[in-house]
């Protein structure tokens, strides 16, 4: 298959100019035909008067297909739409953007978007639209659309390689974004479900036979510059394998995706690296004093280990560029980054070890060999064994489904094998730590070897765990384990059991079974909370609003009457980027965008009204006109202390708070979630 080729090509076509590539090839009633389709769907606006277009044939499930390009654009390009559908089929996605600045809250609920979302599915795709079925939790923190997936069935059946996504704009209620994956399958035979063994009979076939595997996982916070070992359950399946739900058998799932490798692959990139060097080498000088304090081994050195270790890096090829620099996160380790004419190599500093090395020379894909894979992995293992035999003593052939072959571009044929292996520590994968070896089949060269490991380090025991068994209850949870089609073996399409795609999303605590993310902190899901103590409530409205538009306080509860304190009212303010930041992070964001200043950082004090209009004053951003008090007039009718007034003013005269029924400010009272909901809306509208 050709799935990454036509991705690749789709993305260039948009980026090359209005003349097609195939207009050789191309028929007029064939393009007319495609630009008929999409406006079928699609109202192209009069002034996209931009057009352009470009088509691609390719080869999948054993037919060849055409796809047409398409965009219509403004003029100037502020604003355009691109769509690609298939030859004499129909719509497979389309997006429409524009720079125009949106300002306030979009009005659009997510009750209305999801209609329009069924209007355009119906009209884009008729084949398969009354067949969809949306997925759960899939509208994300986003505040100026609403993301809509759906997963096709069959048989009462998910398919899950068939995928739909729309998007719909908050502010307009127009559809802007829609995808269909997978739809050019033959679904027509699909295995009936008669004959399915039950959940209890998947789940023991599935700890028996697969496991929900405890592994140890690694986190560096650039941030704070430390790395976190941190053991932990994953519901993600890397190694590709599900139960048949006929049988409870175990069967591979049918690798579809390939790295291609054509002009570039990792050469170029190893390119890029030996540019990057070359700028960045020290000066002989540097280099001396570095050598001499640190006691680490010389350029010259590490070029004669480099030779010395990949057969691929000969005498013929000249070396280009050095240079010495610290890891970033083992700050104890050195490393030399030479560069030669179709190489590049890493040597640790101190060790003299190898640590990764890259051949791209022309030399290194010549050959008749036609290596198998057996002798090839053979053949990686000696390396690994000569290279590192200690570490490769404490490791384990990881089996990937996804990085065991390379294709050439230009035949589609096998090029190169990829071997991993994981890192074992006190008997479980150490994931992130081991090796990669890449063998060229027709040369059968050893053209890329790497390996992380991390010195030092001290890993959590793992004595006292949870069983497999409630690790897997915990993912069933979320993931909820269910019968599905997915492709298996060599491509062929069958029920299954498996998690969902949501259970890959997150690890689970081996200490206590609660959720993680994969830094090792608790697990932020970031779909949309649905309140269940609003109703009725005077701030309902407020509260609906805004959680339409991305912004919400986290929990299945909102708790309208409590009081807020600081933090949570500004991250409530935050919503759409507060999630990616912890407490610490969070506050240097706010005293750089000039929220908090010194001094006023107090987390879980709670919130008063004199405060609430000070932060969202910054936040509008009239904080230095507010710190003016002698320009303002007291618009309430009780006393607003000097330092307040500016802030308290500017909220009367924006209509963020206009007081209590007499008119009050009531500065030092404390705030309420649902106030904090009506502060928030009524600032967002003013944006």
């Amino acid at each position: 298959m050709k799935k990454l080729v036509s991705i690749i090509l789709a993305i260039s076509l948009i980026l090359t100019s209005a003349i097609p590539a195939f207009a050789e090839e191309t028929d007029s009633k064939d393009l007319e035909q495609a630009i008929k389709q999409v406006k079928n769907v699609i109202a192209i606006p009069s002034d996209y008067k931009d057009f352009q277009y470009n088509s691609n044939q390719y080869e999948e499930n054993g037919k060849q297909v055409s796809v047409w390009y398409l965009s219509w654009n403004k003029d100037d390009y502020s604003a355009g739409i691109s769509a690609s559908v298939e030859n004499g089929g129909y719509l497979i996605n389309f997006n429409m953007y524009s720079n125009q600045q949106k300002e306030g809250l979009g009005k659009v609920t997510r009750e209305a978007g999801l209609k329009t979302a069924a209007v355009f599915l119906a009209k884009a795709r008729p084949d398969i639209a009354a067949d969809l079925r949306l997925m759960e939790n899939t509208d994300y923190s986003s505040t100026d659309r609403h993301y809509f997936k759906y997963k096709l069935y069959q048989n009462d059946a998910a398919v899950y390689f068939v995928e739909v996504g729309v998007e719909v704009d908050k502010y307009t209620g127009q559809v802007i974004g829609f995808n269909c994956q997978g739809t050019g399958e033959d679904l027509a035979g699909l295995p009936s479900t008669n004959g399915v063994i039950g959940l209890d009979a998947a789940k023991k076939a599935y700890l028996e036979k697969i496991n929900v595997a405890l592994r140890y996982y690694s986190h560096f916070d650039y941030s704070k510059k430390t790395l976190t070992i941190f053991p932990a359950y994953s519901g993600n399946n890397p190694e590709g394998k599900v139960i048949d739900a006929k049988t409870g058998e175990v069967v591979p799932l049918y690798n579809d995706y390939f790295n291609y490798y054509g002009r570039g692959g990792i050469g170029e990139l190893a390119k890029t690296a030996d540019a990057a060097a070359a700028e960045n080498a020290m000066t002989k000088e540097e280099l001396a004093a570095v050598e001499s304090v640190s006691g680490l081994i010389s350029k010259d050195k590490a070029e004669s280990i480099l030779r010395s270790a990949a057969p691929g890096i000969t005498s013929s090829m000249k070396m280009l560029s050095a240079s010495l620099s610290k890891n970033y996160i083992e700050q104890d380790k050195y490393l030399w980054e030479i560069g030669f004419d179709g190489a590049y190599g890493v040597v640790n500093a101190k060790t003299g070890e190898v640590t990764s090395f890259y051949i791209y020379n022309a030399d290194s894909s010549k050959g008749n060999a036609g290596i198998s894979e057996t002798k090839a992995k053979e053949k990686a293992e000696a390396f690994m064994k000569k290279l590192a035999s200690e570490k490769f003593e404490q490791s384990r052939f990881y089996e990937s489904p996804q990085n065991r072959l390379y294709k050439s571009i230009s035949d589609d044929s096998i090029s190169e094998y990829s071997f991993n292996y994981y890192r074992q520590v006190n008997g479980i994968d150490f994931v992130g730590n081991g090796f990669t070896v890449i063998v060229n089949k027709a040369s059968g060269m050893i053209t890329h070897y790497d390996c992380s490991w991390y010195e030092g380090i001290t890993f959590p025991s793992i004595e006292k765990v949870i069983s497999e068994e409630k690790a897997y209850d915990a993912f069933n949870t979320t993931g909820k384990m269910d019968f599905m089609y997915k492709k298996v073996k060599d491509g062929e399409i069958a029920l299954v059991y498996d998690f969902t795609y949501s259970a890959g999303n997150f690890l689970i605590d081996p200490a206590n079974g609660s959720m993680l993310g994969w830094d090792g902190k608790p697990y932020k899901d970031a779909s949309l909370p649905e309140y269940t103590d609003i109703k009725g409530h005077w701030a309902e409205t407020n509260i609906n609003k805004l959680l339409e538009n991305g912004y919400y306080l986290q929990g299945e509860k909102f708790n309208p009457n409590q009081k807020i304190n600081q933090l949570s009212f500004l991250r409530y303010l935050y919503s759409p980027i507060q999630m990616y930041y912890d407490e610490e992070e969070f506050y240097k964001l706010l005293v750089n965008d000039k929220i908090v200043k010194d001094g006023e950082k107090a987390p879980a004090a709670i919130l008063s009204r004199q405060d609430a209009a000070k932060f969202v004053v910054r936040f509008l951003g009239q904080g230095k006109t507010a710190e003016h008090p002698e320009i303002f007039i007291n618009p309430f009718k009780d006393r607003v202390t000097d330092s307040y007034k500016g802030y308290a003013a500017i909220c009367y005269g924006l209509k963020i708070m206009q007081g209590d029924k007499k008119g009050r400010f009531n500065g030092v009272n404390q705030v309420t979630n649902a106030e904090a909901a009506t502060i928030i809306y009524n600032t967002l509208q003013v944006k």
